[in-house]
C-alpha cells in the first residue's frame, strides 16, 4: 500500500485556488452555462498532464464538500452579478 504525501495548509491552499480558477476560467469561457462548464471540466481532467501541477493535485485532494464550495461560490458570485 503506498502512502499519499500530506499536504501542507499552504499547498492544499493553491490546490484550491487552482480548482477554482480552473472553473472560474471555464464558466466565463461557457457564457457561465455551469453545466457546459462540468462537462467540459470533465473532459478536460482526463487529459491533464503534470504542467498542471497544483490542478492535478485539487482533483485529487479537495474533498467532494471543497469541490461543492468552490462550485457554490463560483455560482454565487454570478447570481450576484446579475
Amino acid at each position: 500500500m503506498t502512502s499519499r504525501k500530506v499536504l501542507t495548509p499552504i499547498e492544499h491552499e493553491r490546490c484550491r485556488k487552482a480548482y477554482f480558477n480552473f472553473l472560474a476560467d471555464g464558466l466565463q469561457n461557457h457564457n457561465n452555462d455551469i453545466w457546459r462548464t462540468i462537462l467540459w471540466a470533465s473532459h478536460k481532467f482526463m487529459r491533464m498532464d503534470d504542467a498542471q501541477y497544483y490542478l492535478v493535485l485539487a482533483i485529487n485532494e479537495l474533498s467532494v464538500a471543497e469541490k461543492n464550495q468552490v462550485i457554490h461560490e463560483l455560482t454565487m458570485k454570478d447570481e450576484a452579478n446579475q
